[in-house]
């Protein structure tokens, strides 16, 4: 029973139409999974061992029990053919060799070829099957792969967090949610609906996720249209002081040239447009917190203003002040709890969490 009949071969598993590629991931396998493609008809086999299988998953230990029509064929000495025509067969491949070839200990790494969009298409198989606890180390090393590339698109970081969802991954969840919090636009959840496997997400996901975003861009529009009475309020307050330490003998030694409030609102704005954050607040509804706070960063090394108030300058104090709140919303912003999303799917981010 352990060992394939000299009849099976790849005619034997073969369709009768289309083409075949048989993988014979153990030589001495008793079960064919068999896998047709939605796009050309082609079918893909894996010979695997029925033993591995169910050590690996428990979807198979029922499969493969006498109250299945697959198990009573291996009790009968048969050699079961099983079709997953469902499935996406090169992310059974993976699965399969690092399952099957895995639990022997022949293995190999495929990192270098690991995308976002794989590693969902992986993580919807093995949930499909039970399988996430038997690849738990090759999952914490694709997402290790995958998380390190520098810029990840709206699309990517919902591969990522569907890929931590199904696999029950809390701490993996709430590391990627915080990182796409500060880096999607709001628009992204439009970038979602354009792929069928991310409408598994929850829905308060993208609900979330919209809101948060869209907060911390009006929050950072509010400040920036604020910032000019701001600077007003204090200037009126800096000539107030000036004016008293003038003399009536009009000494120019007495009196350092100081820029005035026209010529500090006007380079306050000027810096702000050469980093295109002015004359509209377009930016903040279009572009990532990341992207906003990087202007400000900007903004601010590219300042070049000097007058005699030195540091003390409105103008600088302020754009400073702005640019500090704009860190804090960017540092304040927090991940999405995986527990709170599971247990509630109409969570939203008013809800306390209680889990640490």
């Amino acid at each position: 029973m352990d060992t394939i009949p000299d009849t099976m071969d790849e005619n034997t598993v073969s369709p009768t139409n289309g083409t075949s590629d048989l993988s014979r991931l153990d030589p001495n396998g008793d079960v064919i999974l068999r896998i047709e493609s939605q796009h050309d008809n082609a079918t893909t086999s894996f010979q695997v061992s029925s033993k591995v299988l169910r050590l690996a998953s428990p979807y198979f230990v029922r499969m493969f029990g006498p109250c299945f029509q697959e198990g009573l064929k291996l009790l009968q000495g048969e050699f079961p053919v099983i079709d997953l025509n469902e499935d996406d067969a090169p992310s059974m491949s993976i699965v399969l060799n690092r399952r099957v070839t895995g639990c022997h200990y022949r293995g190999v790494c495929d990192t270098n070829v690991m995308t976002a969009e794989r590693l969902a298409g992986l993580a919807v198989q093995c949930d499909k099957y039970d399988c996430v606890t038997a690849l738990t180390f090759w999952f914490s090393v694709w997402f290790k792969s995958v998380g390190s590339v520098r810029e990840l698109s709206p699309e990517e970081f919902g591969f990522l967090l569907l890929a931590a969802l199904l696999i029950n991954d809390s701490g993996k969840f709430t590391e990627i949610s915080e990182r796409a919090l500060r880096e999607v636009t709001i628009a992204f959840s439009s970038r979602w609906e354009q792929h069928e496997i991310l409408t598994i997400l929850p829905t308060s996901i993208p609900g979330v996720s919209h809101i948060e975003v869209s907060a911390i861009a009006i929050r950072a529009d509010f400040q920036t249209g604020a910032i000019t009475a701001c600077i007003t309020r204090t200037l009126r307050k800096f000539e107030a002081e000036l004016q008293a330490k003038c003399h009536p003998c009009h000494n120019t030694a007495l009196s350092p040239k100081y820029c005035t409030s026209e010529t500090r609102i006007a380079e306050y704005f000027a810096i702000l447009r050469k980093v295109e954050l002015w004359p509209t607040a377009k930016p903040f509804g279009v572009c990532s917190v990341s992207d906003i706070v990087f202007r400000f960063t900007c903004a601010k090394a590219d300042l070049k203003h000097s007058c005699a108030a030195g540091t003390g300058c409105p103008l600088l104090t302020n754009l400073d002040a702005l640019s500090r709140r704009v860190d804090r919303i960017f540092r304040d912003t927090t991940g999405l709890c995986l527990h709170c999303i599971r247990k509630d799917d109409e969570w939203d981010e008013y809800q306390k969490c209680v889990h640490t």
